[in-house]
């Protein structure tokens, strides 16, 4: 389901770029990066619960993957940060 939702909003701001409004766009990549940091988040957070701490080890991809999604996160700005960016944009 998080990769659904993120794969729409990735839709709806990369239609929000074609149609020109800069005000629209801004909003809509806020709303993508909120939702692929929370939701990355919270895959990578089950997927290491589901395999214990084997899943922090090197032996498997989880925790790496986990690692990746998490610097991502704070990449370019972290949810907190887009949702104020999302609150500003009328």
């Amino acid at each position: 389901m998080e990769h659904e939702q993120a794969k729409s909003l990735l839709y709806m701001a990369a239609i929000r770029m074609s149609e020109g409004d800069e005000t629209e766009a801004r909003k809509a990549i806020s709303a993508l990066k909120v939702q692929v940091g929370k939701g990355g988040r919270f895959v990578g957070q089950n997927a290491i619960q589901l395999h214990g701490g084997m899943g922090m080890t090197d032996e498997l991809n989880v925790g790496h993957y986990f690692k990746r999604i998490t610097a991502i996160e704070t990449l370019f700005g972290n949810a907190d940060f887009h949702l104020q960016q999302y609150s500003k944009v009328a």
